[in-house]
């Protein structure tokens, strides 16, 4: 059976998906394992070759700690669950707030933080 072609729907939700499970700090095998499923079934989701069913993609919001609207969204802006703050009860406020700032921009934005920290690193 052929493949089907992604439409944007498709296109963002795997593209939000992969960017989610990797500010998470997940691979693609560990997210597959809390969700009971075969790494390659995940990986579907992210290339837009399949979808989720409803429970599946509140399950993955669950685990990556972001809104199923996130999720979903097309738009680059993404809202995280106020549930990770909780993860960060540990850190330094100076820092605790740091990571909230950068969690509360657009992805490009935070794309751009990320390629600047990547440069001041060499």
């Amino acid at each position: 059976m052929p493949k089907r072609k992604c439409g944007s729907v498709d296109a963002s939700l795997g593209r939000n998906l992969a960017y989610f499970r990797k500010l998470a700090g997940l691979t693609q095998q560990q997210v597959a394992e809390k969700l009971n499923l075969n790494r390659t079934t995940y990986t579907k989701y992210e290339t837009g070759a399949s979808e989720p069913s409803i429970e599946i993609l509140k399950q993955i919001a669950v685990i990556l700690k972001v809104d199923v609207a996130s999720i979903l969204a097309d738009d680059n802006t993404a809202t995280v669950n106020d549930a990770q703050s909780d993860d960060l009860q540990g850190f330094e406020p100076e820092l605790r707030n740091l990571i909230i700032n950068y969690r509360a921009l657009a992805r490009d934005d935070r794309e751009e933080v990320f390629k600047l920290i990547n440069q001041l690193n060499v």
